[in-house]
């Protein structure tokens, strides 16, 4: 048999062992397939499944008697599959325990995950929590150059030197090498914070610049609108100082009212995770879970290294390892993924 039809019938044989017989389904009868019955809620629920595009072409008799033939004949191959034994198929019981552990997953959990009873005190409560999440000024990462100048003579001097550096900045710049300012900053600079990492200052807010260095400082580095834009030379408590803007950050001032349904969105994935843990905790222990590591520790794994013993040093021209696939992720891990 074509391994995709065995498919099928696994999938088929499935469904058919987690049906209810006969009158135990409700709603009139719209077809009678051996003992088993197919209603027209049932009909209906299918359909519904359907895109609206699909499902406008069954308005008449005859294009519903076309899609009722559909759910007999699955029926029929259901029924067939079950005859032989494919009900008992080690397969199919793997495909009917993930769709109960779906289920399962879906009524102890994922019903509440609209968050829809979540009250507003409590959204409010996260809102104030985590206002930095929601209102955020407006931020500039930027890199300056410190010359030194304690006097007036001092800093003219140093004034000098910057519009000579700036000018070099320019023109290495215009030849190709996007971080000239960056290494003249690592050379020249005397901020022996900054300098090491090009004059970098990281993100910070206009107000943040000002209390870490100066308010002349973060007026001019805020003043710039392009990244790449240069201002200076700046004279500062420093010295006289040159400043790059490398990019900025928007500002962000979400309301309450605003951010109201992504937090909900946000607390209801929360409690979530947070009830599942917590429910998972408590199967394992109320159920007894006995691990033979002897056992397992038998278990080949294709394509995997073989461990090398305490002691034991490989041979150099022994076959590297295989590079790790990617790890499961949580989601894949639910079903015995």
């Amino acid at each position: 048999m074509n391994p995709r039809h065995v498919a099928v019938l696994f999938a088929l044989a499935a469904a058919a062992s987690a049906c209810h017989k006969g009158g135990s389904k409700s709603g009139p009868v719209v077809a009678k397939v051996g003992d088993e019955v197919i209603t027209a809620d049932e009909l209906k629920h299918r359909l519904d499944e359907t895109s609206p595009f699909l499902r406008a072409r069954y308005n008449t008799l005859d294009r519903k008697k076309e899609f009722l033939e559909n759910l007999v004949r699955n029926e029929l191959l259901a029924q067939e599959a079950a005859r032989q034994g494919f009900d008992k198929s080690p397969a199919v019981k793997e495909q009917t325990k993930r769709a109960m552990i779906q289920e399962l997953i879906k009524h102890q959990l994922d019903e509440k995950l609209t968050g829809a009873d979540i009250a507003e005190a409590d959204l409010k409560a996260f809102y104030d929590g985590h206002l930095d999440d929601f209102v955020k000024p407006e931020r500039a990462r930027v890199f300056h150059i410190v010359l030194a100048g304690k006097d007036a003579k001092e800093k003219a001097e140093a004034r000098k030197k910057a519009v000579a550096l700036l000018k070099d900045i320019d023109a290495r710049e215009k030849k190709g090498e996007v971080n000239a300012f960056q290494t003249t900053a690592m050379k020249e600079s005397k901020d022996q914070l900054s300098a090491p990492m090009g004059g970098d200052l990281r993100f910070l807010s206009r107000d943040e610049l000002a209390k870490a260095y100066s308010p002349d400082l973060a007026n001019a580095a805020f003043e710039l609108k392009s990244p790449g834009d240069k201002a200076g030379p700046i004279e500062t408590p420093a010295g006289i100082e040159l400043v790059k803007l490398q990019v900025k950050t928007v500002a962000l001032n979400r309301g309450f009212d605003e951010s109201k349904e992504s937090i909900r969105s946000r607390m209801a994935r929360e409690r979530r995770s947070r009830d599942y843990d917590e429910w998972m905790k408590k199967l394992r222990e109320t159920t007894k879970v006995a691990i033979n590591d002897a056992e397992l520790d038998k278990v080949q794994i294709e394509g995997a290294a073989p461990q090398q013993q305490p002691g034991v040093q490989q041979h150099p021209n022994a076959m590297a390892p295989q590079q790790p696939q990617t790890p499961p992720t949580a989601a894949s891990k639910i079903g015995g993924n």
